[in-house]
């Protein structure tokens, strides 16, 4: 009898032993599905994030950062109301769930595994305990490397490689279909806010991407300092001879603002000359693939059209 119940230990200790073994091969495989379900992705600033590799459910608080996804398949499941006020992003994003950008019970019920926002988010904190969050900063990239990042959160840097390839070999033939229209030529895209009359720099929707960027137009002289390190500069109606140039691009909210009517827009040489291309920003006005898409069909229809 001593030696069975011996014999019965020996075994109980071998087994729980093995169980053990197990446990912690277990705890070891979890632990190294877990690192593989995560990518390290590199901010505009430098920092590291970790996001998921696969994400599926990612909510976008910025409509910038809305059209590269949809452009390569991968429709966020939230998007920032904001959409609304843009019938270009607003009919790209039909069936997804409108969310407020501060509105932290609306993002949480979205379930995202992914937040995609900018660098001046306030919430960031907040937004952080709910999922992983990308920044992304419009000043520190430019629309082709934002493409290209969004690509590369959604495994889809080759697609988004190839648009921006596709994009500047469209923007080279346009340059070479508009010939002397555009070469050396000067363009200010402008619009009429409740904060004032604002002209737009290099980077920021409008037209201003592809005519700058994408057919080498210039800037006028007097402008590029006021917009160097800012998105936009509030100019005044009696100075619009001297931001404006060959060109003007009037993004407008659907009619043409009331400065329109005053002699200091009527003697400008770009409105003598009919050289004004007129922008809807509430149909278009952002950087994405979708919307800049959209800009260069109005853009090159109106040039070609221009004496």
């Amino acid at each position: 009898m001593k030696k069975f119940l011996v014999l019965l230990l020996i075994l109980f200790v071998i087994l729980a032993a093995c169980g053990n073994k197990d446990n912690d091969d277990n705890k070891n495989s979890d632990k190294s599905s877990t690192n593989k379900s995560t990518k390290t992705f590199t901010q505009n600033d430098g920092t590291k994030v970790k996001i998921p590799k696969n994400p599926k459910r990612i909510v976008v608080l910025h409509p910038t950062y809305i059209g590269a996804l949809i452009k390569f398949n991968h429709k966020p499941v939230g998007v920032i109301d904001f959409v609304k006020q843009n019938k270009t992003l607003d009919k790209a994003t039909k069936g997804i769930k409108r969310v407020g950008q501060k509105d932290m019970e609306q993002i949480t019920q979205t379930k995202p595994d992914l937040i995609i926002t900018t660098k001046e988010d306030k919430n960031i904190k907040k937004l952080k305990k709910v999922a992983p969050t990308v920044q992304f900063d419009a000043k520190k990239t430019s629309y082709k490397e934002t493409t290209i990042q969004l690509g590369e959160i959604v495994n889809e840097k080759a697609k988004a490689k190839k648009w921006v390839k596709d994009w500047d070999h469209k923007m080279t033939q346009d340059k070479e279909n508009l010939g002397h229209k555009i070469k050396g030529k000067t363009v200010t895209a402008v619009q009429s806010t409740p904060k004032g009359l604002i002209a737009f720099g290099k980077s920021l929707g409008r037209g201003t991407e592809i005519v700058y960027d994408g057919y080498d137009m210039r800037m006028p002289k007097a402008l590029e300092p006021k917009v160097h390190n800012a998105y936009n500069a509030q100019i005044s109606q009696e100075d619009l001879s001297t931001y404006t140039g060959d060109y003007i691009i009037l993004a407008t909210n659907g009619e043409r603002p009331p400065f329109t009517k005053t002699n200091n827009w009527k003697n400008l040489n770009a409105v003598k000359k009919g050289h004004v291309i007129t922008l809807d920003a509430s149909d278009t006005s952002y950087n994405d693939p979708i919307s800049l898409e959209k800009q260069r069909k109005i853009l090159l229809h109106q040039l070609n059209n221009i004496e």
